[in-house]
């Protein structure tokens, strides 16, 4: 029986005084038993617990994995300024510190930062208590996909770079021109995969205007462009997941035709394109 780590986390954070969570060893259900369900729902999971007892342990929650002690880990590692002492005063305020807390960190842009931090901290708690528990697991990232928009400009300057292996600054002006003007008149459709907080894998597909042939009458084709992923989510699928949803757009604006240049040939082939010549090629059906 193995486990993804992912909701053992869950399982630790939903954890209170209140609400607790048991873990079938042998099948890897998770079981939830909250004091304040109605009696007859109550009285069923305590059969349920009662009937599995043997294979059952016990989770534990956010105050066994040292939330609090995250907090102030966090804000001592903070440089000193208001923020980390705003933050300082929020944690020694006694009642209401979580909340205090939360608004620090927005008052002063710091939640991505905070939630990137608390994220690892509940992965290694997670990962030591599977291992002292003998509990097989497994980590699978879960990403959520976005279009991007004139925001995401800088972010996408920096992947664009990271792709093309350039480390200074001596492409960043004409990368912002170009990224702000296709995605201000819609010629760029940009995908960004969301994980832990950053970006971790993007691609893109552009529009261009070719002289009109019978098969594309108005003569744009797409073109895939500006892909980079993070080595460690390398070979998982999340690039052909990108791909597919980047074809799915051009369908929706009727656009069949789709190239991709010096992309890898199993990718290609897993999303349908075929070679011709140094060119990869697909033609959509639309709905």
């Amino acid at each position: 029986m193995t486990i993804d780590l992912d909701e053992i986390i869950d399982a630790i954070q939903g954890g209170t005084s209140r609400i607790e969570y048991y873990l079938n060893t042998r099948s890897g259900e998770i079981i939830m038993r909250d004091d304040t369900l109605p009696p007859r729902e109550l009285n069923d999971i305590d059969d349920e617990i009662d009937k599995y007892y043997d294979s059952l342990i016990l989770m534990p929650n956010s105050r066994d994995a040292g939330e609090v002690r995250m907090m102030r880990q966090f804000t001592w590692d903070l440089p000193e300024g208001q923020a980390k002492e705003a933050l300082e005063a929020a944690l020694n305020s006694g009642k209401g510190l979580y909340r205090r807390f939360k608004t620090v960190l927005k008052n002063y842009n710091l939640e991505n930062m905070w939630y990137e931090y608390e994220d690892d901290q509940y992965v290694q708690f997670a990962r030591e208590w599977c291992e002292a528990n003998e509990i097989a697991f497994e980590e699978v990232p879960k990403i959520v996909y976005r279009h991007a928009t004139r925001r995401d400009v800088e972010q996408l300057i920096a992947l664009k770079k990271k792709e093309l292996g350039v480390e200074d600054d001596s492409l960043d002006f004409e990368l912002n021109r170009y990224f702000s003007a296709q995605l201000r008149n819609g010629a760029l459709y940009q995908i960004v995969a969301w994980w832990k907080n950053k970006i971790v894998a993007t691609g893109g597909i552009a529009w261009v205007f070719t002289p009109p042939t019978v098969e594309q009458p108005d003569g744009r084709i797409g073109f895939l462009c500006n892909f980079w992923i993070e080595e460690e989510l390398k070979g998982r699928g999340y690039e052909q997941e990108i791909i597919q949803r980047l074809l799915e757009e051009s369908r929706r604006r009727k656009l069949p035709v789709v190239r991709a240049y010096g992309m890898t040939q199993d990718l290609m082939e897993q999303t349908g394109f075929v070679k011709e010549d140094d060119v990869y090629r697909t033609v959509l059906k639309l709905k």
